[in-house]
């Protein structure tokens, strides 16, 4: 942080309710509100969404808007699921599984991320991955994205068009969902003692309410980093969760012992999930490659 963030830190910090802040809690809410590289209206919502009230009027004022459709394609590729039970399962428990990209369409997207640039959070520099040969060596960063896809690739489009993913969300978010963004990421082994909070349990604030939707693109096991869910901490946030956006692994167990589930699955293996509940991608011990996808309910979310 600057020196002018550290100042308002010390003087919201006198605030007898801020006070009970923690310093990284406060340094992230105020780091955020003041970072004028970040859209006005992204940081009123990470700011309102902190508050369950403020957040859930929100919500109702986004759902009442009017907007255009998704244009969906013609066919599902997912006409065998059951809507009903995965929206259950959302709202029960922040995460729904049992949907399964076909082969050919998984093969389709490889074949896009060979060709596809990547790139780290640092450099920018892209970079091309063969999404096959493992025996390539580790490029350097631990994590690399392809950007909006959606964009790039029409099997990609057309998934995020696809009736039955769509009518989930429309469903989920109770009004016409935005596709706001995408991506296909690669996370390589980290190999480090200790807590990473790049592997850490954390909830995301993207927008007041938003949805997201991922595919395993390679078979994940316990030793590719699978995605873990405390299940059920999707809702209202009690004042321990507004004061910890991110957990360690010990405070997980501690506080929610019985309620974190691991989701692992073989290539095309999917599931939607708000992670505005608490989640995490476990350390790889060999690489993954995951698509990601995200609808919302307001122009707020950074597309």
């Amino acid at each position: 942080m600057s020196v002018s963030q550290l100042g308002w830190v010390r003087m919201l910090k006198q605030g007898s309710t801020i006070r009970r802040l923690s310093n990284t809690t406060l340094a992230e809410v105020v780091g955020e509100s003041l970072n004028r590289r970040l859209p006005l209206n992204y940081r009123i919502m990470r700011l309102v969404s902190r508050s369950n009230h403020l957040r859930d009027a929100a919500i109702r004022h986004h759902s009442r808007a009017t907007r255009p459709a998704i244009t969906t394609t013609a066919e599902t590729l997912f006409g065998g699921l059951d809507v009903n039970e995965t929206l259950r399962s959302l709202d029960e428990k922040g995460f729904a599984v049992g949907i399964v990209l076909p082969p050919d369409n998984v093969a389709k997207i490889l074949a896009f991320c060979a060709e596809a640039a990547f790139v780290d959070d640092y450099s920018k520099d892209p970079l091309s991955v063969d999404p096959v040969d493992e025996r390539i060596p580790w490029p350097g960063r631990l994590t690399y994205r392809c950007p909006n896809p959606h964009k790039q690739c029409e099997v990609v489009d057309n998934l995020t068009r696809d009736p039955v993913l769509v009518a989930v969300a429309r469903a989920y978010l109770k009004t016409e969902p935005l596709l706001r963004s995408s991506r296909i990421f690669w996370s390589y082994p980290d190999l480090s003692q200790g807590y990473n909070p790049l592997y850490g349990f954390h909830y995301d604030i993207d927008d007041y309410k938003f949805l997201k939707q991922f595919f395993y693109l390679n078979d994940v096991d316990l030793d590719r980093g699978p995605h873990v869910i405390i299940e059920g901490t999707h809702k209202r946030k009690n004042w321990f969760e507004k004061n910890h956006r991110r957990l360690t692994d010990e405070q997980a167990e501690n506080r929610y012992r019985g309620r974190i589930r691991v989701i692992a699955g073989s290539s095309g293996h999917g599931f939607f999930e708000d992670t505005f509940c608490y989640h995490k991608g476990a350390k790889p011990r060999k690489r993954r490659l995951v698509l990601e996808f995200q609808y919302a309910i307001s122009s707020a979310a950074i597309a």
